[in-house]
């Protein structure tokens, strides 16, 4: 009886370590073929507010004052462009992904560093697609900050592992006694049975966040092995470092199946039937009181690999944005110096927006600070927006949205889509002039990097005297300093102005009979068409107000007084 028993037991076990590795196979084969077909494209879909909380927390923790202030990210759009180019597979990746976007580099060695890890994904499909299975293992983990929690694990208090060896004990004891007192033991394991079981959920709920970070340390310690035998080129000193501060997790990540058997998102056999184990055996929690004598051991390290997942899951969120938008290049920088002539220097061209749909091009060439005028919805703002997001991306991503690009390294700062500040009750005046004053504190810190801003619409709260007056007096003084001024107004007067200081440029409307169209191409010289009265008659303003509206602009063109 005991011989078939045993026999059973070994068939089924066999058929069951078989299963498991079919269903390992499976997994495999359908993570290829979902991970070449979402190439490209952006893997995360929901961005509630602790999702964003979580990403954006490593950052908020490593910024410098170099990084881009949140005016100017706000200004940008760059939470958007952030979530299209986040192919990231991992909470370290999108975390790293997102300080990396907030953080120029001044350096051409680091972002040729990137560079050559970028160029080594875009190359290998076929290994990059064996390192997005291994990322994709490690997972995410959205009720948390990874960083943060990896940051204070010398706060985590330790689990008695005593009663849990002995709820484990108590009930190996009675199913081994089954065959000496096979009525009594029943009952008792049941009873058994319902009280490891009441335990083990009242316990696991107390530490829940504490296993979820666990299974996903324990994933990312795991995989690590199997990412460091990877062979990308360009990444060779990361894998190579992964696998020297793997080997010391040893202990750590031993008998790692009692915690989690592999990906929730497999399908495991194994792993499905393990968690009742888990469940009336304690195994995982007696292990996670092993693991976190281990993470307190090893905090540094642990943080290491977190910078290093973090780095090469960013850098394949980068190589799948450069397949997402087809058009882009690699920037070529020039060196900053002493005169003007070298710290100040822009050629652009085929320079488009991230986020217009079918943009259309435009070429920039100077040395100087740049005025734009122009109606409005001609394509000011989207311009000048779209010349920061790529001066970004330069110092950034290493990557490009234009045909060619040289220009210095810069600092980059912007005053754009400001509003009022109901809750500290300050006008949109008050709130635009600070935005400014940032920008001329930073223009005035001694630094060999110039400052790049971008202005839209300049003091735009007050009258109009006034604003023509303060307007030039600033935009000048910028100019004469270590910075750099991309502005667009609506003010013809600052063009005069500020001719000998800024290169007057503009964008056009075509006005035909009721309709009004753009081609956004950029112009050389100042807007000469006055056309926001026509624009009304356009739209379907009775007529006699329209006409009204242009008698009294040629008497005050005519005058130089506006006349009841």
């Amino acid at each position: 009886m005991v011989l078939k028993i045993i026999l059973v037991i070994a068939i089924l076990l066999i058929l069951f370590i078989w299963k498991s590795g079919q269903d390992k196979k499976s997994y495999h084969a359908r993570m290829c073929a979902l991970f070449q077909e979402e190439w490209g494209i952006y893997t995360r879909d929901e961005y509630s507010d602790q999702i964003m909380k979580n990403i954006q927390y490593y950052h908020e923790q490593k910024k410098t004052e170099n990084s881009i202030d949140p005016i100017t990210w706000n200004d940008l759009e760059m939470e958007t462009i952030f979530q299209y180019m986040n192919h990231t597979r991992t909470s370290a990746g999108e975390e790293y992904l997102y300080h990396i976007l907030h953080t120029p580099e001044f350096s051409r060695e680091e972002l040729e560093k990137r560079e050559t890890v970028i160029q080594g994904f875009q190359e290998d499909a076929e290994q990059r697609t064996e390192l997005e299975i291994a990322l994709y293992d490690i997972g995410k983990t959205d009720h948390i900050s990874v960083y943060e929690f990896l940051s204070e694990t010398k706060k985590l208090r330790p689990i008695r592992k005593l009663p849990h060896v002995f709820a484990g004990l108590t009930l190996f004891l009675i199913i081994i006694s089954l065959p000496l007192a096979p009525a009594l033991s029943i009952m008792l394991l049941f009873v058994d049975m319902g009280m490891n079981a009441y335990f083990y959920y009242r316990e696991k709920g107390k530490i829940i966040s504490h296993i979820a970070l666990f299974e996903f340390i324990l994933g990312t310690i795991r995989e690590c092995d199997t990412i460091s035998e990877l062979s990308i080129d360009g990444c060779r000193p990361q894998l190579e470092r992964l696998k020297e501060l793997s080997a010391r997790f040893g202990k750590f990540s031993r008998f790692h199946f009692l915690v989690s058997g592999g990906s929730t998102m497999s399908g495991s056999l194994f792993d499905s039937i393990f968690d009742y184990i888990r469940i009336l055996f304690h195994v995982d929690l007696i292990k996670l009181s092993t693991m976190i004598q281990e993470v307190k051991r090893y905090e540094e390290e642990l943080l290491e690999i977190y910078h290093i997942i973090g780095f090469l899951d960013s850098m394949l969120a980068i190589a799948s944005y450069r397949d997402l938008i087809g058009e882009y290049v690699v920037p070529a920088f020039q060196e900053s110096g002493n005169g003007r002539e070298k710290i100040q220097q822009m050629e652009i061209k085929g320079l488009y927006h991230p986020l217009v749909k079918n943009p259309v091009k435009n070429d920039l060439s100077t040395k100087k600070c740049m005025l734009l005028t122009g109606s409005n919805a001609s394509g000011k703002s989207t311009f000048i927006k779209a010349v920061a997001i790529n001066v970004l991306f330069a110092q950034t991503i290493h990557t490009v949205l234009a045909d060619s690009y040289h220009a210095s390294f810069f600092r980059l700062y912007s005053s754009m889509a400001l509003r009022d500040d109901i809750l500290s009750e300050e006008s949109y005046f008050i709130v635009e002039i600070k935005s400014l004053k940032r920008i001329f504190t930073a223009v005035q810190q001694e630094s060999e990097i110039p400052v790049l801003c971008f202005v839209d619409e300049i003091l735009r709260g007050t009258n109009t005297v006034e604003r023509v007056a303060a307007s030039s007096q600033l935009l000048q003084a910028l100019s004469v300093r270590n910075a750099m001024c991309f502005a667009a107004t609506h003010d013809i007067e600052l063009t005069y102005l500020l001719e000998k200081n800024f290169e007057n440029y503009h964008f056009e409307e075509q006005l035909s009979e009721g309709d009004i169209s753009f081609d956004y191409r950029l112009r050389k010289g100042r807007a000469d068409s006055r056309n926001a009265i026509r624009l009304l008659s356009v739209i379907g303003f009775e007529e006699e107000l329209v006409q009204k509206a242009q008698k009294r602009v040629e008497l005050f063109l005519k005058e130089g007084v506006w006349t009841r």
